[in-house]
Parts: structure tokens; C-alpha cells; sequence
């Protein structure tokens, strides 16, 4: 019942939820692509680099986000937002609808709601917790407009100004280099902690800085009782900050695929096993990287001669002569129609 309920009312928010959150949170809206913003935060940190500009990032780690949202924050939220008191009731119900008992020498104790937190995997939580997480964006905006934080202005008219990033419970901040700045990020990150239930794990949270001086950085990193990054670090699972010409970066893409090939044994696997395979697990792992970055061609040569090998049997001690030519095992349907 619950999963027929929370489906029609998420059809109901998928087609208004584009309009009722700010462009910062880059998930599961129509027409916003999920790693916009690791393109937005590339290029930022590619133009302080270049120009020599002074920057502050700051990426902020979330502990057990889903666990930890204040419901009546939640309700709040879509008040504010006008959603009718009628649709905010039928969101109480299916959030209060789950139960749980804890277990005392191995026996199940009496029931009790939860008070807190969202379902993880539910359709309905993952439109939830982007409203929830609406309120950050709310707090920095304020911040903006009162001038207590300055984010980093981009191009070389200062068109674009960049203060956060969102994607579900990954927050990027970015400003200038200033101890004000610092001072209202930790500022801002304890009053949202304070208000909605999320809570702020610092000690995992980094600090990293374009063109600032490592002593004034482990200065602001004691201030926030956060770690110090370093370039390159890892955001939406790409680097930023590095070089993708260089060989070396190409390398986690390599390093997946011959460990997933690794665990798997083509000898005994059909060819159509093999090409399932190929298709739906090997293609999709260097797509990420290959979608933003430009590929030298000796890494397009060496993913091919992976598949290459893969797909004929051949492995690091033993190789199959292929019988067919490896350019038409990778045409289409249609194409291999015509070239026959």
C-alpha cells in the first residue's frame, strides 16, 4: 500500500519540484544533468588556477543524512514552500507509516514510530530530502545578501558568483580566501545542523584552497576543526585538479576494469555472456571520465585491447588469434546489415 501511495504522490512532485528548489541542487530534477556540478566546480578551480585567483572550498561531509532529518523541520520546510496542508498531511502519514523495534537477547521488543529520519531507496524520501536540503540553500543565500560571506566571483567581468554546490547530501562550498568567510561557514553549517537534524561530521569534512598558503590554511582547518585537502581530490567520484593528458590519470579508470576483469573467468563464460558483460558492465565504467575529459589515445588503445581480449578469450597468459576483425564486432545492428 505504501508503494502504491508513494508512487502517485511522486508523480505528483516530480512535476513541481524543478520549480520549487534552487538550481545549486543538481539531482533528480528533469533537465539537470547529476554531475553538473563537478562540471561547474572543474572549471571554477581550472580558472582560479589559471588566473592566479585566491580561492576557498570547502567539502562538507554529512554524517547518516537520511537518519538524521528533523520531520517537523521537513514539515516546516513545506509550509514555507505552500505545499496545501492536505498534501503535507498525506507526507506525515507515509513518513510515519514505518515502525521499528529493537532487538533485547534476540527477542523483538514492542514497536515504536520513528521520529526522525527518511526511508533509504524510497522514491518518495529522495524528492523529500531535496526539500529538506532546500534549507541550506535558504541560509547561504541570507548569507549573501547580509555580506557575511563572499563567494567566488567567476569570469573576468565577475558576471557569476558561486557560493555552494548541491547533490543530495554532497555540499560543496566555494568563496574567497577571507577569515570571514571561514567564520560563517562553520556559522552556517552549525545552525542548519541545528534546525534540520542534519548533522555536520567535521573531522571528515575538508578545507582546500587555490593559491592560499598552506600555514594560513591549517590555520582556518584549526578554526573549523576540519582536515586539510590537497590537489587532486575526489568529487562525484572524478578528480579535480589534475592534468588529463597525463597517463597517470587515466589509471583508476584502467585499474577497474582489470580487477572487475579479474574476478571474472571468460573461458567459461558463452559469447553472449561475454558480450552482456562487455555491454552493460565494462562499457559503463569509464564513461564518467570520458564524458568530461579528453582520453589520449594510447588509453582508448589500451580499454579496447581489454575488451578486445575479454571478448575473444584472451587474458595476461593467454591469447586467442580473433576471427572477426574488432571494428565490426563494435558496429551496430543496422550497420553490420549494411556492411554485409
Amino acid at each position: 500500500m505504501h508503494k502504491v501511495l508513494a508512487k502517485i504522490l511522486v508523480n505528483k512532485l516530480r512535476v513541481v519540484i524543478g520549480s520549487v528548489i534552487s538550481d545549486t541542487l543538481s539531482a533528480f530534477v528533469k533537465g539537470i544533468q547529476i554531475l553538473d556540478g563537478f562540471l561547474v566546480a572543474n572549471e571554477a578551480v581550472d580558472e582560479a588556477r589559471r588566473l592566479h585567483k585566491e580561492m576557498l572550498l570547502f567539502k562538507v561531509d554529512f554524517e547518516k543524512a537520511y537518519d538524521s532529518i528533523d520531520l517537523n523541520y521537513l514539515d516546516n520546510v513545506m509550509h514555507k514552500i505552500n505545499f496545501p496542508t492536505l498534501w503535507r498531511k498525506w507526507m506525515s502519514e507515509c513518513i510515519g507509516m514505518a515502525t521499528t523495534s529493537v532487538l533485547v537477547n534476540g527477542c523483538p521488543m514492542e514497536e515504536f514510530p520513528m521520529e526522525r529520519g527518511l526511508r533509504q531507496g524510497d522514491m518518495l524520501s529522495l524528492f523529500l530530502f531535496l526539500l529538506a536540503a532546500e534549507g541550506f540553500n535558504v541560509l547561504m543565500c541570507s548569507l549573501k545578501e547580509a555580506g557575511l560571506f563572499r563567494g567566488y566571483l567567476v569570469g573576468h567581468d565577475n558576471e557569476l558568483c558561486l557560493s555552494h554546490l548541491q547533490f543530495s547530501d554532497n555540499t560543496f562550498i566555494i568563496g574567497e580566501k577571507s577569515w570571514s568567510n571561514v567564520r560563517s561557514i562553520r556559522a552556517v553549517l552549525m545552525i542548519f545542523e541545528h534546525v534540520s537534524g542534519f548533522k555536520v561530521n567535521f573531522n571528515k569534512s575538508l578545507l582546500i584552497g587555490v593559491n592560499v598558503s598552506d600555514s594560513w590554511l591549517h590555520e582556518a582547518a584549526l578554526v573549523m576543526n576540519c582536515r586539510v585537502g590537497a590537489f587532486p581530490f575526489v568529487y562525484f567520484g572524478l578528480p579535480i585538479g589534475r592534468d588529463p593528458q597525463r597517463l597517470d590519470f587515466w589509471k583508476p579508470v584502467l585499474n577497474s576494469i582489470v580487477s572487475r576483469l579479474s574476478s571474472w573467468k571468460s573461458k567459461f563464460l558463452s559469447f553472449g555472456g561475454r558480450l552482456i558483460l562487455l555491454k552493460s558492465v565494462l562499457s559503463s565504467l569509464p564513461i564518467n571520465f570520458i564524458s568530461f575529459f579528453k582520453a589520449p589515445a594510447s588509453i582508448i588503445s589500451s580499454i579496447k585491447s581489454l575488451f578486445k581480449n575479454f571478448f575473444c578469450e584472451g587474458g595476461e597468459d593467454f591469447r586467442k588469434i580473433a576471427w572477426v576483425d574488432w571494428n565490426s564486432v563494435c558496429l551496430s545492428r543496422e550497420e553490420f546489415n549494411i556492411s554485409l
